[in-house]
């Protein structure tokens, strides 16, 4: 039957089918399928089958590495530009499960050189969706001039008995069918079945580009069958030459009294319970065991040159990798850090792209205007919590989302979180005092007792209390300390007053007064003498 696409649909159908051999080869390397080693022509079965043992997989990890740092915690709009994000864009990527699908994109990405993403809004769907594309089975033309602009489209699969084919243009989708039993990437037999207005006015495909569009290990596979070639002779002399060979050395007769003659492989077997008799002057020879040694550091210096062109830690490939000395760890590290960060900035045109699509779909023109569109990436590097720790203690005059963003390296929706943890605890402290919490203390109403000085503390003076380390404000023998009637409230006794404390903490290495302040009783507190070393 004769197809009823158009000349240019035959033409993405035929790139397309061009394409899959060599994305077939890369996915085998991937999946840690690699071609065989190289051997002699008409092994048995087996022997292939001793080959297969032979291939590591060091593509699917130098994916994983660069995969591993990119990572979306928000975007900015047009409609609200700061460091927190745009929520509504917050909210169609969850609703699109794109933490994890996007990390999919990234995969095909790296894998084959080339990946895509489709904006579309299903009906009866309460929201645009996003799916991630296979380069298998989609195929974009791209503007000579603008290669991040996507002119057409295609995209092929199998369903429920039939092949299909959508075509994806500026004002229409176009819809192919033909059987199954037909080949999906021949455009022959495709009949058009259904077609659909387009209402965005542009193609609602995005491809996304790695480096000269090439996979990540693409350039390297003749290193990786390197690694395997010498994997397999490894264990070919492991398995073959396991044990110590035994070598007989005497005048021992051919045949025997019969004419018969002798097979002494039967005859000297080699077993915990056997036992030989040889004639007298023979001798017994043992040959020595085969050094595997140069092999193994061969096949690691072979890793390490994988390690040095892909710019990926050996610790990633070897456990032992992770013992270097510390500055050639970083140097390492910085060199993946580069790449992730080269990475990410080929990225991001085409998740701005994909933002705004969706805020397109959903009618939203000031939030879809692309020149306003920004994905917020987390940090390529990532720091230990004892190195955010230290230099979080040293930027205190850095404000507190900076601070959060940039060396605590916490996403927009993580430090929305701390900030209304932050407030809370502010409001619980004014209802714990009946005070503003903050440096300036409102004195005491009318009706409490204040005193400035209960037995041996006084205001003014250092203790330790179940807060930490803080400084005493004021000391009540009498009335109320807080909001009177609330769980907070606490009644000074002639006793056991109530005491307000302001906690203090370590900032870098002196200690600094804080916001923060409590109320607590007097015999819940232990006078300091002054505070402890910072």
């Amino acid at each position: 039957m004769a197809t009823q696409l158009s000349k240019g649909q035959q033409a993405l159908v035929k790139t397309l089918a061009r394409k899959q051999s060599h994305y077939a080869l890369l996915e085998r390397y991937y999946d840690g399928d690699a071609p065989l080693p190289e051997s002699a022509e008409g092994q048995s079965r087996a022997y292939r089958r001793f080959q297969r043992k032979s291939r590591l997989n060091l593509a699917q990890l130098s994916v994983a590495a660069v995969r591993e740092r990119m990572v979306i915690g928000g975007f900015r709009t047009g409609a609200e530009d700061d460091d927190n994000g745009d929520r509504e864009a917050r909210r169609l990527w969850k609703a699109n499960h794109l933490d994890y699908l996007s990390a999919d994109l990234h995969s095909y990405m790296l894998r084959f050189g080339t990946a895509y993403a489709l904006v579309g809004y299903p009906e009866g769907s309460q929201y645009p969706v996003v799916t991630v594309e296979d380069p298998r089975q989609v195929y974009g033309r791209t503007s000579p001039t603008e290669p991040s602009n996507v002119l057409e489209a295609i995209k092929v699969f199998s369903e429920n008995g039939s092949q299909f084919l959508y075509w994806y243009g500026v004002d229409t989708i176009e819809v192919f069918t033909k059987p199954s039993d037909q080949n999906i990437f021949d455009p022959d037999g495709y009949q058009l079945v259904g077609e659909m207005v387009n209402p965005l006015g542009e193609v609602p495909v995005v491809k996304f580009t790695n480096a000269d569009e090439r996979g990540e290990y693409e350039p390297y596979l003749d290193i990786i069958d390197r690694v395997n070639h010498m994997i397999l002779q490894r264990l070919i002399i492991a398995t073959t030459q396991a044990f110590r060979q035994r070598v007989l050395k005497g005048d021992f007769p051919t045949h025997d009294s019969d004419g018969n003659e002798i097979d002494y492989n039967g005859m000297f077997e080699s077993s915990a319970g056997s036992l030989w008799m040889i004639p007298e002057g023979a001798d017994v020879e043992e040959l020595g065991q085969a050094d595997i040694s140069g092999i193994l550091n061969a096949v690691r210096a072979d890793i390490q040159d994988f390690a040095a062109v892909t710019r990926t830690p050996m610790h990633y490939f070897t456990p032992e990798g992770a013992n270097g000395s510390a500055e050639g760890a970083q140097l390492a590290r910085e060199g993946l850090v580069f790449k992730a960060e080269d990475r990410i900035a080929r990225v991001s045109p085409g998740w701005s792209k994909v933002m705004s699509l969706l805020f397109r779909w959903m009618g939203d023109e000031t939030r879809a205007a692309l020149l306003d569109l920004e994905p917020l990436w987390k940090p390529a590097e990532r720091y230990s919590m004892s190195e955010r720790a230290d230099a979080n203690s040293k930027f205190q005059d850095i404000p507190f989302r900076s601070r959060m963003a940039l060396i605590g390296q916490f996403s927009p929706a993580e430090i929305d979180e701390m900030e209304v943890q932050r407030a809370g605890e502010t409001l619980l402290t004014e209802a714990l005092l009946g005070v503003p919490a903050g440096p300036a203390i409102e004195a005491p109403s009318d009706g409490e007792q204040v005193v400035n000085v209960f037995r041996d503390i006084a205001n003014g003076d250092v203790v330790e209390f179940a807060q930490g380390v803080g400084q005493v404000e004021h000391i009540m023998t009498g009335g109320v300390l807080g909001i009177e009637g609330s769980e907070f409230a606490i009644t000074g006794t002639a006793n056991n007053p109530a005491v307000q404390v302001r906690r203090w903490e370590i900032v870098g290495n002196t200690w600094e007064p804080t916001a923060a302040v409590f109320g607590t009783r007097y015999n819940e507190l232990t006078r300091l003498d002054g505070l402890p070393e910072a």
